[in-house]
């Protein structure tokens, strides 16, 4: 906010020091149902979303540019109208704020300088977002702002935060850039995601006996009468101080026709990774509702603590354009590889519990015993890895784009574990047995743009390629038999569909209608309920 002051400010001298000012508005209507429940857990404590309206909301957004002879101030940003009250007490309904909320976003507001005591360095200071990778909605190089997944309609935008910017002319296509991020900012995540706490089963631990182990006392708890819950998830975030800066440099310019960047990034991932978890006892019995014979003795209680690794990450970055197809008169092929090397910090978690009765079977309070000789199990190795996107685009005609991306890693996936160096992550699993698949999975990204009159049709899909595995175990040879679930099968696939038609009603006014369509079994990314489920939308929009 004291950056938006301070560029409110900036503006209402403006005249007084003869700057340009250009203004720019919209209004929006953003309407969505969900078709279906989206759901998790065991009769007692089940979580998810259901079916109904899923988001009506009114945006009514606002750009402001105060250009000088040598800066320029920018803001932009929107008033949100949401469609769900605060209210929570009988106190709340006398306060209008409650009942019917407004929430102020922020996406930019900034002061850029030009040629600061130097002839072709150039400051910007603000709330902004810096995105340099190539890549279409999928950019494994952009780790200076987190990322925005509350929104699925927005996949792919990033959250602004306070930036200090520095871009310096080493020649007339060459750029140095440099940038520091004083605090840490995480992700946003989508309503649904709590619905990940009812999956139990999802052990985040790498080493396997460790968390096998686990896997058969849950098991061992839940048949006694004691199943395990999530009870809270708290978030450790990084404080802010000079040792927790994030920072970014970049070199970027031409080679012949080619684009080409190579940049370095220290700071820390915005997705947050298990740290701690505690258990405690709560032995208060209960039956279903509706099946009395149905009973639990209490409830194993984990509260988690999770947090964000540190990590530093060498990008590159190429783009441009290849005549394959000008033997026949064909426009060029556009293309882009955008390339991340991770090299993380390794994360480790702490496992406790308080003194456990279980009916006679008594778990001593203190930390687990892993077995590790001393060592706590990990949850992120510190073995580096590298998440990708290499992408083709053409325009066929007037009419007609064509987007195809080979996605290596998505935005929430972190750690080493693919096809190159093998290692898994659990999806679903019990005592004796696991489905799991790689930690970075691959994706086949591919887009259609189809343009007539007036009106766009935008078809685009994502296909899950990594395919699953089932590990069963044997008590008699401590063996593992493995059955493969490809990405054509019943159990492996998992796919996102996304059609949406956009028609320009004229004078600024735009109508969108679409829906988005998650296929797959409850264990794949896709299917996996956290993920949200079908959604229909519309929107209706006013720019002037």
């Amino acid at each position: 906010m004291f950056t938006g002051l301070f560029l409110f400010n900036v503006l209402g001298l403006s005249t007084a020091i003869a700057a340009d000012i250009s203004a720019a508005g919209s209004v929006e209507v953003d309407g969505r149902l969900r078709t279906s429940d989206a759901g998790a857990g065991a009769w007692y404590a089940p979580v998810g979303v259901r079916r109904g309206v899923e988001r009506f909301e009114v945006d009514f957004g606002g750009q402001v540019e105060a250009r000088g002879e040598a800066w320029i101030a920018f803001i932009d940003g929107q008033v949100v109208v949401e469609d769900t009250s605060r209210a929570e007490t009988l106190t709340d309904l006398s306060r209008r704020s409650t009942v019917e909320p407004l929430r102020l976003e922020i996406d930019e507001a900034s002061l850029e300088l030009w040629d600061v005591g130097l002839m072709g360095l150039d400051l910007k200071v603000g709330h902004q977002v810096v995105q340099w990778g190539v890549g279409d909605q999928f950019n494994p190089t952009n780790t200076l702002n987190a990322e925005k997944l509350d929104d699925p309609l927005k996949f792919g935008e990033q959250l602004p935060n306070l930036m200090v910017r520095a871009d310096y002319a080493l020649a007339p296509m060459w750029t140095l850039s440099g940038v520091v991020v004083p605090v840490f900012r995480p992700s946003s995540l989508p309503e649904s995601s709590r619905i990940g706490i009812a999956f139990i089963d999802r052990m985040p631990v790498i080493e396997d006996q460790v968390r096998r182990d686990l896997q058969a006392k849950q098991a061992f708890s839940r048949d006694l009468g004691f199943p395990t819950i999530v009870d809270q998830i708290n978030l450790s975030l990084p404080e802010a101080s000079f040792g927790n800066m994030a920072a970014m440099a970049r070199i970027a310019g031409a080679i012949g026709m080619t684009d080409v960047a190579l940049s370095w990034y220290s700071g820390r991932s915005d997705m947050p990774q298990a740290i701690r978890n505690y258990t405690t006892l709560a032995a208060t019995p209960q039956c279903h509702p509706s099946r009395p014979k149905e009973c639990i003795k209490g409830y194993m209680l984990t509260d988690a603590d999770l947090a964000f690794p540190r990590m530093h990450v060498a990008g590159f970055n190429a783009a441009g354009e290849a005549d394959f197809l000008g033997f026949i008169g064909a426009h060029p092929v556009g293309w882009r590889v955008e390339a991340a090397l991770v090299l993380p910090e390794r994360t480790v978690i702490n496992i406790e519990n308080e003194a456990l009765d279980l009916g006679g079977v008594v778990q001593p309070a203190g930390e687990l015993d892993y077995g590790l000789d001393g060592e706590r199990p990990s949850v992120v190795s510190s073995e580096p890895f590298a998440k990708w996107t290499i992408g083709l685009d053409y325009t066929l005609g007037k009419a007609v784009y064509l987007n195809a991306q080979w996605v290596h890693g998505l935005a929430d996936e972190f750690g080493s574990g693919d096809f190159i160096s093998p290692d898994f992550v659990t999806r679903a699993g019990d005592a004796d047995w696991e489905i799991r698949r790689y930690r970075l999975g691959d994706y086949l990204v591919l887009g259609t743009d189809l343009m007539f009159g007036k009106g766009t049709l935008r078809l685009f899909s994502i296909m899950d390629l990594t395919g699953y595995q089932h590990e069963q175990g044997s008590g008699a040879t401590g063996k593992r038999e493995i059955t493969r679930y490809g990405p054509f099968s019943k159990k492996g696939h998992s796919v996102v569909l996304y059609p949406e038609l956009m028609v320009g009603l004229g004078d600024g006014l735009k109508l969108s209608v679409g829906t988005v369509q998650l296929f797959g079994a409850r264990h794949t990314k896709f299917g996996d309920p956290a993920a949200g489920g079908d959604l229909v939308f519309s929107k209706v929009r006013y720019d002037f």
